[in-house]
């Protein structure tokens, strides 16, 4: 019942012969009480509590363990035995964010990230995508986090290869009868497929793009992304041109600095030059360890941001969070404990 449209709600429940009343009682107990138990829901009769119990479940998904550090949180949200995604709530001044996973493994490759080590991607359902936020936002109100308010599909898997069940889940975080995020608040987060960039451009949203650049010449990116040798950068930053006409919205590349591959002054200016006249922000990601893999942190990483900073880039630097609990960016992999 949880991932259901106000019409698939009507079709699923006309055998009960609700009142539109009755279905709006239950939305507000599972997106604004948050309460999955429909025996728990006092202002519905006993019998069509019963009734709904036989019939429905509220989720199909249980948190099977919680993780926390300063200021983030992992949950591990279970929807069956070997189906298990980690979904990351982190706050913030006076909000929470919320990142959600698009798939059970992932594809991509890239060689500094630990999404890909050992799973092959499995697309989640848009269903799956929105019970990963709902569960985060239960966690958020129980531990007196400021409130969720905004999204980013950036955990595991690549969003844009699960682009139906994508669209789906901002339909569903857009809806106001279910979790009224304004689509200003999501972001969605692409190696940089170039095709779904441009199909995103043409759906009439206008989520904000995030995508992963973390070099500035063909060769180094195919280094670090194997996924990079389906589209020249030039390519992708015509399709990431269309997004901005298309829907108003700057792009922002993320750029991991990783040392002595991608963080000297040479790299800065390159990437300065190839974003010259692009409505974007850059936003520098300090690396974040991952067991088995050799890349270490830069050490440079106020010098690469003021390289580009005197050639009018814009930039921000990512804070990192819960490293110590592997649910800080690169470190997410789908498992327990």
């Amino acid at each position: 019942m949880f991932g259901l449209t106000d019409r698939e709600l009507d079709r699923a429940t006309n055998t009960l012969g609700l009142a539109s009343y009755r279905k709006d009682q239950i939305r507000q107990w599972i997106y604004e009480k948050h309460v999955g138990d429909f025996s728990l829901m006092t202002n519905l009769p006993a019998q069509l509590r019963q009734q709904l119990a036989q019939q429905f479940a509220v989720t199909e998904s249980r948190v099977a363990e919680v993780q926390k550090t300063a200021g983030a949180a992992k949950l591990l949200v279970e929807f069956a035995k070997d189906l298990v995604v980690e979904t990351v709530v982190i706050s913030y001044r006076s909000w929470s964010t919320v990142c959600v996973s698009s798939q059970f493994g992932c594809d991509m490759g890239c060689v500094f990230c630990a999404s890909g080590v050992g799973s092959p991607a499995v697309n989640l359902s848009s269903q799956q995508l929105a019970e990963q936020l709902w569960h985060a936002r239960i966690f958020a109100n129980q531990q007196g986090l400021n409130p969720v308010r905004n999204i980013v599909v950036m955990g595991v898997g690549e969003p844009l290869a699960n682009f139906d069940n994508l669209l789906g889940f901002i339909s569903a975080a857009n809806d106001p009868s279910r979790f009224a995020i304004g689509q200003r608040r999501i972001t969605v987060s692409t190696v940089g497929l170039v095709p779904q960039i441009k199909k995103l451009a043409d759906t009439g949203l206008a989520v904000y793009l995030a995508v992963s650049l973390h070099a500035a010449n063909d060769e180094l990116r195919r280094r670090l992304m194997p996924v990079a040798g389906r589209h020249s950068l030039q390519d992708l930053l015509s399709a990431c041109r269309k997004y901005t006409e298309a829907t108003g919205r700057r792009v922002t590349y993320e750029y991991v600095l990783l040392r002595g591959v991608n963080d000297t002054d040479t790299h800065g200016v390159e990437l300065a030059n190839l974003l010259k006249g692009h409505n974007c922000l850059v936003n520098l990601i300090p690396f974040n360890a991952v067991p088995g893999l050799s890349f270490a942190p830069s050490l440079r990483t106020e010098e690469f941001r003021r390289v580009l900073e005197q050639r009018g880039i814009n930039v921000t630097t990512r804070r990192s969070l819960g490293g110590d609990v592997s649910a800080a960016c690169g470190q997410l992999r789908n498992r327990r404990k």
